[in-house]
């Protein structure tokens, strides 16, 4: 049984109006899922502001609302409390790690933030830590843990909603939780209510500028995750990218680091890439370990790098370690093969420049044949990326189809010029085709053997948003379609 004023404790309060010793039996920040006896957090969305709702979810037994601002003059609150906070959201995510009975205290919880990279890395780290003891994972593919499976709309989703699958997770025994940390989530407070153990810097290039306007807000949304490490925990930074510097000097906890420089904590001796894999000999802080893995290319072994150096900080044993990265299996999306004969189709859910570059550049060092890529740009987001992924498409591969990925509420054929007018100088290898599943079949009839077929941007995606419909579709289920039509013909 929980009572508010026991949920405010460790909560910052501005005042509040009515009796706060009033029994809460959970907590909502949508009137739709709101049931009797919830206390109500009114958040100014982005589409929607939730004090528009208060009438409705005291209609529907709402015991308190929480709010940013003071009661309007016809708030009684006589049978109902009001408690004027700071920050709403930040007091979503502390109301909902109290009434949960703060269960991240309970797990060793690792953070991955960055531009590209954190499902894989994430995953990895989940696939060592889970040969250790019951491991939970959230992010872009979903919330799991044995005997629980959520699908999610967004990378990171709402505090109260990670926080009640945290406890569930805790309740059926979990020792550890790894998950994505979005830079829209930590600048809107929804990991406030996470004790981190553990965070993990990627990569960082230009991206959801839509959200954030400016790099700088950007990179200082990340940055939350690690302001936000208990004093005893790890950060742990990719030091080949180059804002690693500016992360490191802003660390008020200890740090290990990883890449292929030369002064990496946890970095390879020796590496051998192919399309069944990698082998490498990696060093540590801990000694040297051989490690095999079914991932492809440089920019997988990196997140290899991260998994490791997140691992060894934790204490966790090279037996373990070793096992989980070779027991691991590519993301759905992430470097993935889907086709492989006499050429070979492969789908990544690169969507950013930099993540392009290192897709294509990792590809390069393991491919004989040409290197035929099919890639568009998201719709109503970020434009300024758009054409630097034309630059980056055109730079390192051998032909180029360019097509939709999800227009949204723009016109595909402008989205495709915005791509277009980046191509270096020249260059003339390539098709336009705003129908994705038509440009994927065009590439695919141009493959010869030894070729690689690499189809971007979507990854793990069964679906394509337009302006006016969302449908059904699925790069992988095209490919099977278009390579079973092929061999017909």
């Amino acid at each position: 049984m929980k009572y508010l004023d026991e949920l405010l404790k460790r909560l910052a309060v501005v005042s509040h109006h009515g009796d706060l010793h009033r029994e809460v039996t959970g907590i909502g920040y949508d009137t739709r899922k709101l049931a009797e006896g919830n206390l109500f957090v009114a958040i100014r969305g982005f589409k929607r502001d939730g004090h528009q709702f208060i009438k409705d979810a005291i209609g529907k037994g709402a015991v308190a609302i929480i709010s940013e601002i003071k009661p309007p003059d016809w708030f009684d609150s006589s049978f109902i409390a009001w408690v004027q906070v700071p920050n709403d959201r930040q007091a979503l995510s502390r109301l909902s790690a109290a009434f949960f009975d703060y269960p991240s205290e309970k797990t060793h919880n690792v953070g991955v933030t960055g531009t590209n990279g954190k499902t894989t890395v994430m995953s990895l780290i989940a696939s060592i830590l889970s040969h250790e003891g019951p491991t939970a994972t959230i992010g872009t593919l979903g919330m799991y843990f044995p005997g629980i499976a959520r699908k999610l709309g967004l990378t990171t989703p709402e505090s109260v909603d990670i926080l009640r699958f945290l406890a569930e997770a805790r309740d059926l025994g979990c020792k550890n939780l790894v998950m994505e940390a979005s830079s829209a989530a930590l600048k809107l407070h929804r990991l406030d209510g996470i004790h981190f153990s553990q965070a993990v810097f990627t990569t960082f290039s230009g991206d959801h500028l839509d959200f954030h306007h400016t790099m700088e807000d950007y990179f200082e949304s990340k940055m939350r995750l690690f302001e936000n490490l208990n004093p005893e925990g790890w950060a742990v930074i990719n030091v080949d990218d180059p804002s690693s510097a500016r992360v490191i000097e802003r660390l008020e906890s200890k740090y290990i680091t990883y890449g292929f420089s030369g002064h990496a904590d946890v970095g390879p001796l020796s590496f051998q890439f192919s399309l069944p894999g990698i082998e490498a000999q990696v060093r540590t802080p801990r000694g040297n370990i051989e490690i095999k893995s079914p991932l492809i290319g440089k920019i997988n072994l990196s997140n290899i790098l991260a998994a490791i150096a997140s691992a060894v900080v934790k204490g966790t044993s090279f037996e373990h370690i070793a096992a989980g990265l070779r027991d691991f299996r590519p993301v759905r999306g992430r470097l993935d093969i889907a086709y492989k004969g006499d050429f070979t189709v492969l789908i990544d859910y690169a969507h950013t420049d930099q993540a392009l570059e290192s897709l294509l550049l990792s590809l390069r060092e393991i491919v004989q044949g040409k290197i035929i890529l099919v890639f568009g740009a998201g719709g109503s987001r970020d434009k300024t990326k758009r054409p630097r992924m034309g630059q980056a498409a055109s730079r390192y591969s051998d032909f180029v189809a360019v097509t939709s990925d999800n227009p949204r509420e723009e016109e595909p054929q402008a989205i495709i010029a915005d791509i277009i007018c980046g191509f270096v100088p020249n260059f003339k290898d390539y098709l336009v085709e705003s129908d994705r599943e038509e440009a994927i079949r065009k590439a695919i009839y141009l493959a010869s053997p030894g070729d690689l077929v690499v189809i971007a941007g979507k990854g793990h995606e069964d679906y394509q948003i337009f302006r006016d419909q969302t449908i059904h579709f699925d790069d992988y289920e095209v490919v099977q379609r278009i390579v079973a039509n092929q061999g017909g013909e």
